[in-house]
């Protein structure tokens, strides 16, 4: 599958073999950021700080949105088990703790 985000907010799910259009879906705002596969779920990060959840699946479904206070510019990045987010002003790193 082949998830992308216009910057006018619409997000898309085409087949990578045919380019038949699955499914789309006005997020809202404006996008900069490209969107982000990790563990099932691409990650869309719009301007003003909404971050949309949704699972990397063939049909759409919103799985979470989460607010930060200055909008997303940049993309976001993993490494092992950490989500780096970067706002105008701040940078985040989310990760839940190792289990023992």
């Amino acid at each position: 599958l082949l998830f992308m985000v216009d910057d006018d907010g619409i997000a898309s799910c085409l087949n990578p073999v045919t380019g038949e259009s699955l499914w789309q879906k006005r997020l809202g705002s404006n996008f900069s950021a490209t969107p982000l596969y990790a563990d099932g779920r691409i990650y869309f990060l719009d301007e003003v700080g909404n971050a949309h959840v949704v699972k990397a699946a063939a049909e759409f479904e919103s799985l979470a949105e989460n607010k930060l206070d200055e909008g997303f510019m940049a993309s976001p990045a993993v490494s092992e088990n950490a989500l780096y987010l970067r706002t105008r002003t701040h940078l985040y790193r989310i990760e839940n703790p190792p289990t023992p």
